[in-house]
């Protein structure tokens, strides 16, 4: 039995579905033994115990100094990526962080430590999978146990669910043609908002559902949600393109059918008229597309069934998990346990100290930082 640890700073929902829920599945099994770590807790005897250590969008200098220490020691490294990390653009909550130099050096540096490239993205596994000595796709799994919808009286309820970061996607793509659509109907269409709240939503008081942190908390809360059908709009660019398909598998596990943006990544999931409707990012379209939903119910509850049926199947955490089997068994486990890492703790302890002389050397002693900072150059073996 092969042993793997999961390392990432936070459980975040990248995390969770390019890594938690498909290893639980392996583990399960009895394929493997798992864990998951902050990269800032792992100690010698994690390194030692570990075969396969799994970077999930790792971006910190712990998780480099992990990554070293275990492929010196011949551990299997693999990293996780699920977005174009090295060319984020400008105007998201996470832009300041990742358009760093620091950051994009710390990424090229722990992909560089790793042996095998793993990715839900096709253009990001043709764009940096050639670099590794292995590379494949995976799925990112349903977010829930897909359920069947009940049917319901009232008004036709259109739904959006996403981040803060999404507004700007709201705004510039869908708020002409929802405008439109809720005027056409009045008192028998409402569109309610999950996360993202566009400017739409505060003018025509439209409910609001405020973004849960919480993964547990955000699917308990779309479990709750009694739409009708939903939007996905994407914009179409290098970066988007570099995206996966979650949206469409996440409203699929609740089976609600879905109107997406007729643009890379959607393309590769969603089949126009069968499983979704996919849409041209123009106003006249987008209103088209809604129209059609509103006036067929007979068509929702078949791109229901068979958004239901495909994540039940082809996007199960059972599905999700193969990949990973093969990848995980082809490691060789004996190999992993040649060298010791038991240096690992001494390091992190002279990376504190080093930490501690660095901050008192911002301010007062220069001296001992210029020491400290010597000697951690030679510990280190960098010049």
């Amino acid at each position: 039995m092969k042993n793997v640890l999961l390392l990432t700073m936070e459980m975040i929902p990248s995390a969770i579905l390019c890594g938690r829920v498909p290893l639980t599945v392996l583990a399960d099994r009895g394929e493997i033994d798992f864990r998951w770590l902050c990269p800032d807790d792992v100690r010698t005897a994690d390194l030692e115990w570990a075969d396969v250590l799994v970077f999930v969008r790792s971006d910190d200098a712990m998780s480099l100094r992990v990554a070293k220490v275990a492929r010196r020691a011949g551990k299997y490294n693999i990293y996780v990526m699920d977005d174009d990390l090295l060319n984020i653009p400008e105007g998201l909550a996470s832009s300041e962080h990742y358009r760093r130099q620091e950051t994009k050096t710390l990424i090229r540096q722990i992909m560089g430590e790793c042996a095998c490239f793993l990715t839900p993205s096709r253009n990001l596994l043709r764009k940096y999978g050639p670099e590794f000595g292995r590379a494949e796709r995976i799925e990112e799994p349903a977010a829930a146990r897909p359920a069947a919808r009940e049917r319901r009286e009232g008004p036709v309820r259109i739904g959006f669910a996403g981040s803060m970061d999404r507004t700007g996607d709201v705004e510039a793509i869908l708020s002409g043609a929802l405008r439109r659509v809720l005027q056409e109907y009045p008192g028998r269409v409402t569109a309610e908002f999950f996360g993202a709240r566009p400017a739409l939503a505060d003018e025509l008081t439209l409910l609001h559902i405020p973004y849960r942190k919480s993964y547990e908390e955000y699917v308990g809360t779309m479990e709750t949600l009694q739409w009708d059908f939903a939007l996905a709009p994407m914009p179409d660019t290098a970066f988007h393109r570099c995206k996966h398909y979650n949206k469409y598998i996440e409203y699929a596990s609740y089976g609600i059918p879905g109107i997406y943006s007729d643009v890379e990544p959607y393309r590769w999931a969603v089949r126009d008229g069968e499983n979704g409707l996919l849409c041209p990012n123009t106003e006249e379209a987008w209103y088209g597309a809604m129209k059609r939903l509103i006036e067929d119910p007979a068509l929702r509850e078949e791109l229901s069934r068979a958004a239901l049926s495909e994540a039940e199947t082809i996007y199960s955490p059972e599905s999700a998990a193969e990949p990973w089997s093969r990848v995980i068994s082809a490691v060789d486990a004996a190999r992993s346990r040649e060298k010791s890492v038991r240096y690992f703790n001494l390091v992190r302890l002279w990376e504190k100290i080093a930490h501690v002389f660095w901050k008192i050397g911002q301010y007062k002693w220069k001296t001992p930082y210029y020491v400290a900072r010597k000697l951690w150059r030679m510990v280190s073996g960098k010049r």
